[in-house]
């Protein structure tokens, strides 16, 4: 016992220094949250379950908990990417190629001229809600596609093209 405390000029005893480290850190191992478990370990649990997701979300597929996150990230809608469909939106004309007014209820129907670009013809797809001035690009093939709209009036006259439009479906 001697060899650990040496006596200082006034009597008291000096404790050394590996024994006051060595005392704090079992009073820091000793301390737990409300849970009962200590902070340390908690920390150690963050960092293994972040770390593992880190490795999951690069693609590797180690690890002892990765089949269970991946089956969960699959069916988990916060981790899923809801594609939405590509869609034309347009604004009604508000005159005439002559520069004459046109009101929307004198509009008829738009029309849609659609192709593939290595396609010399184009299809025709009419919209005849004129309340309706957007068109959801599915049921298509993918490709590479180019797009126009027309305005039909009440009297059958339909105007020039739009300028086109180039829309990749994939």
């Amino acid at each position: 016992m001697n060899n650990l405390r040496s006596h200082r000029p006034g009597g008291r005893p000096r404790v050394p220094l590996t024994a006051l480290f060595a005392i704090s850190t079992l009073f820091l191992t000793g301390c737990q949250d409300g849970a009962g478990t200590s902070n340390t370990a908690n920390i150690q649990h963050t960092e293994t379950t972040e770390h593992n997701q880190t490795k999951r979300f690069q693609g590797n597929t180690s690890g002892p908990l990765t089949n269970t996150a991946d089956s969960f990230s699959k069916r988990s809608p916060a981790n899923q990417t809801l594609e939405t469909p590509k869609t034309l939106v347009w604004s009604a004309p508000l005159t005439r190629e002559d520069g004459s007014s046109l009101a929307i209820g004198q509009i008829a129907e738009y029309r849609i001229y659609y192709r593939l670009k290595y396609k010399d013809r184009f299809s025709v797809i009419p919209i005849t809600d004129t309340s309706n001035t957007k068109y959801p690009l599915t049921g298509l093939p993918p490709g590479a596609y180019e797009f126009s709209i027309t305005t039909v009036d009440a009297e059958g006259l339909e105007s020039r093209r739009s300028e086109s439009v180039e829309i990749n479906l994939i």
